[in-house]
């Protein structure tokens, strides 16, 4: 017994070192691995500071880099910015969806196996099938979400990681408040000569006019204009979406809360899911829309007065 100890006692040591070493490389691994998450998770400031910062690493590039105007980086960084904030609320809409998908399927489930309702095979594979384009419409989103951080983070001069957060998260349509071309014109001709502002339409000031008029050549005069037509039409689709919105979450609501309670039918469900997945999407697309539009219309107009 003497004779053995020792032998045994130094293979046991060595497998405790062994795994001592194993363990720290885990450890060390797993460190390194939030080290790089949190380089790659770093958080989106607000869209006034992620223009200055763009606008900072555009400037800094080297001849032999590509180099944007600056009313060009401004447009970017705002679309990729709105567009990121659209695809994170739709997200977050396709995830409720999804829910009511999955617990509708399996309370139909459940009364298909029971045999004590009304529920039918077909109704139980509609349900499936919702759940399932849920599902594909989510990864859509997570991967158009990515590609939008990867374009916008190389502005920035960083590497955003897909779970990366934002600062700024709501979606919300810009302010807009001209009614026409005319008094849009007038705007810029009363607006400051020393406006820097990013990210938002110049607005009429009464504060150091520069007080000239507006002069455009026939063919940049059409340009602006349509932009301006653009910029309209998307305001009215996003005030369309927004009583539409009201209308069909109330009806989801309902729906949700009938068959949750025995009252209402599997069909109803479905379509109401359907209506409210469509219509909300929908909405908050017509806000990026309208939002990148009116984007446009500052870029031209900054370039068309400068």
């Amino acid at each position: 017994m003497r004779t053995h100890f020792p032998r045994i006692y130094f293979v046991f040591s060595r497998y405790i070192r062994f795994v001592s070493v194993i363990a720290f490389v885990v450890l060390f691994q797993v460190s390194l691995g939030d080290v790089w998450a949190d380089e790659k998770s770093e958080t989106i400031p607000s869209l006034a500071e992620t223009i200055k910062l763009a606008s900072k690493v555009n400037s800094a590039r080297n001849s032999g880099s590509k180099v944007l105007s600056p009313e060009e980086v401004i447009f970017q960084v705002t679309k990729y910015y709105y567009q990121i904030q659209t695809k994170m609320e739709q997200l977050e809409t396709a995830e409720e969806v999804r829910g009511h998908f999955q617990k509708a399927v399996d309370k139909s489930e459940e009364i298909l196996d029971e045999g004590e309702g009304e529920i039918s095979q077909s109704d139980v594979t509609k349900l499936k099938l919702g759940l399932s384009d849920t599902l594909n419409n989510i990864i859509g989103l997570k991967h158009d979400m990515q590609i939008a951080k990867l374009h916008l983070g190389q502005l920035m001069g960083k590497e955003l990681g897909s779970d990366s957060d934002m600062a700024e998260t709501d979606v919300m349509p810009v302010v807009f408040s001209y009614n026409s071309f005319d008094d849009y014109l007038k705007a810029q001709s009363s607006s400051t000569s020393s406006d820097n502002s990013v990210g938002k339409v110049r607005a009429a000031s009464s504060k150091n006019p520069r007080h000239f008029p507006v002069i455009l050549s026939g063919d940049n005069r059409l340009i602006l204009h349509e932009q301006f037509i653009s910029v309209k039409e998307a305001q009215a689709k996003v005030k369309l979406g927004k009583k539409n919105r009201k209308i069909s979450r109330a009806l989801l609501v309902s729906e949700a809360a009938n068959y949750d309670f025995g009252i209402g039918d599997s069909q109803g469900l479905f379509e109401a899911l359907i209506i409210y997945t469509r219509v909300l999407s929908g909405y908050l697309g017509s806000i990026y829309t309208f939002n990148v539009a009116v984007a446009e219309l500052e870029k031209l107009n900054t370039v068309m007065f400068k």
